[in-house]
């Protein structure tokens, strides 16, 4: 009879502790699921505040195209009067609560920026030799970047493809493809965190690949084809009147009857190479959302291309291209 009470208390034991372990992991499912459910929750709160925000700043940047400053008054208004949305940067960054959620905007003139799908080897070489002031480093970054970005696997001298980054074990291999984030540059041989601090500010990957003459910074100008010292000079004097370009031609040297011929044509040829490249409006802007549903919530990104444009005849912050992240 103890015998058998014993097995009784036994086989109790054993089935408490299974109905224990059933509990605990129902419980951990649970638990794991209403995590999900409020991560769900949350990333659909913020994507909807990051839309709303959205909104409101394309409805502000088309009030701006449409109805101009409210002076123009001087030099600057008259430049703003002549573009809208000049400085942007500044007048349409910040925070906005939507819904008692908060989401930060980040306005750029895309004027400001390079293309970093569009630039050539030189071009990139121009640009990092300008901002690092080492042109044997420009030349390599300018190559990785090159053999990252294009669609075959023959590496360039100093460049690298898949092959090199195996055998530097480095963490990604090269796409082969256009950049889609500008951060995936921290992934290219030889690029570093300080260089990518230094160069980033002065890229983009969106964008039409204009500079904008009244906007860009001096080593986005220098870029451009055609683009000297001279030219240069005369945009930041400029600028520092707080005068607008009206037009690529305003920059330029200009053209004397007494030479030859054939300096009239390369001056010429300059004028038209620049003036495919520039631009004296900020039409184009990347417009960034990051919206918070919550203090430990991780915020959702949205990065819009906007541009001008018309809309039945008035004009438009028109929608190009949209990022979700």
């Amino acid at each position: 009879m103890t015998n058998r009470r014993g097995v009784a208390m036994l086989a109790a034991l054993w089935l408490v502790v299974g109905i224990t372990i059933v509990a605990m992991e129902f419980s951990l499912i649970g638990r794991e699921r209403r995590q999900a459910g409020l991560a769900a929750s949350d990333r659909a709160r913020a994507t909807a505040g990051a839309l709303g925000a959205f909104a409101m700043t394309q409805a502000q940047l088309e009030a701006a195209l449409r109805a101009g400053p409210t002076s123009t008054a001087g030099a600057i208004g008259s430049a703003r009067a002549a573009d809208p949305w000049l400085g942007v940067d500044s007048a349409f960054s910040g925070t906005m609560l939507v819904d008692s959620m908060r989401v930060e905007i980040r306005a750029v003139d895309l004027g400001t920026r390079l293309n970093a799908n569009a630039l050539s080897e030189s071009e990139f070489r121009t640009l990092f030799s300008n901002l690092l002031g080492d042109f044997v480093l420009a030349d390599q970054l300018a190559q990785a970047i090159l053999d990252w970005r294009d669609s075959d696997e023959i590496a360039r001298a100093r460049g690298g493809e898949r092959d090199d980054y195996l055998k530097a074990k480095l963490l990604r291999l090269p796409t082969n493809q256009s950049f889609r984030d500008l951060e995936e540059l921290l992934d290219v041989k030889g690029m570093t965190p300080d260089i990518y601090a230094v160069v980033s500010p002065y890229l983009t990957t969106l964008g039409a690949a204009q500079v904008n003459l009244n906007t860009a910074p001096v080593p986005v100008l220098r870029v451009l084809p055609g683009m000297t010292d001279e030219i240069v000079a005369r945009i930041q004097a400029i600028r520092s009147r707080g005068g607008r370009i009206a037009s690529v031609n305003e920059v330029l040297p200009p053209v004397r009857t007494t030479v030859a011929r054939g300096a009239q044509d390369a001056v010429s040829v300059q004028s038209q190479a620049m003036s495919a490249r520039a631009s004296v409006l900020t039409t184009q802007l990347e417009v960034t959302m990051l919206a918070y549903a919550s203090a430990s919530a991780r915020p959702v990104r949205l990065r819009v291309l906007v541009q001008r444009t018309n809309a039945n005849g008035a004009p438009a912050a028109g929608v190009a291209a949209e990022e979700w992240r």
